[in-house]
């Protein structure tokens, strides 16, 4: 059994699609002005505490959902291989799904929205399945971005596991850039560490913004 690490909210059981039908669901109906992202995130928090606990046990290990800032990475980072650690023994799967997740947040942190108080909003749920470690992390993106970002995604998933380590290594040596700095390699370290598909999806939420979010396994 997993350890269930409670970070500030409540786990429930199969939270990462009731995560998912919430935003759309708040997408849906919630009026706010554009900029107030933390109402949002607090509508969220609610709606998190009011779910009952599961009966049984649940594959979810860790979940946060606030701001990405230099204290929260490095909290999230520590717990993360706390609750990996917790579920297998494999060293190396460990040090995987850590790395997974440092790309996962420095991608948000790259390419997510900065609202009008400097903040870069998240959510980030992990579970532990019979096939690996599932990390689904959900952020901002202004309609600019998500264009470059649905391009990306479509490139990287089109290419084999042979391909996609040669245009790793290709655009690791040319220093490709990104229009908001770093290398372009985020998506696809993530796609070679995870060795299968990118699943992603864009939620418009109104005023040149989506929800974007990225399921990534971590086969064991």
């Amino acid at each position: 059994m997993p350890i269930l690490i409670n970070l500030q909210w409540v786990f429930t059981e199969r939270i990462c699609k009731f995560v998912e039908k919430l935003f759309k669901f708040v997408v849906r109906k919630l009026v706010m002005p554009a900029m107030d992202k933390s109402a949002l995130l607090h509508e969220m928090q609610q709606h998190l505490w009011e779910r009952p606990l599961p009966s049984g046990g649940s594959g979810v290990i860790m979940s946060y959902t606030g701001v990405l800032n230099a204290e929260s990475l490095t909290s999230l980072l520590g717990l993360c291989e706390q609750a990996v650690q917790s579920s297998t023994s494999q060293r190396k799967i460990t040090r995987r799904v850590v790395s997974v997740l440092i790309e996962s947040l420095q991608n948000v942190s790259r390419h997510g929205h900065i609202d009008d108080r400097g903040d870069i909003h998240l959510y980030l749920t992990m579970e532990s399945t019979p096939l690996g470690f599932h990390i689904q992390c959900g952020n901002w993106v202004d309609f600019d971005m998500a264009a470059t970002l649905r391009e990306r995604l479509a490139a990287v998933n089109g290419l084999s596991h042979q391909e996609l380590r040669k245009k790793y290594v290709e655009t690791l040596a040319e220093g490709e850039m990104s229009n908001r700095g770093g290398a372009g390699l985020g998506l696809l370290s993530i796609a070679k560490k995870s060795q299968g598909p990118l699943n992603y999806e864009f939620s418009e939420r109104g005023q040149d913004l989506f929800l974007f979010t990225l399921g990534v396994l971590v086969k064991s």
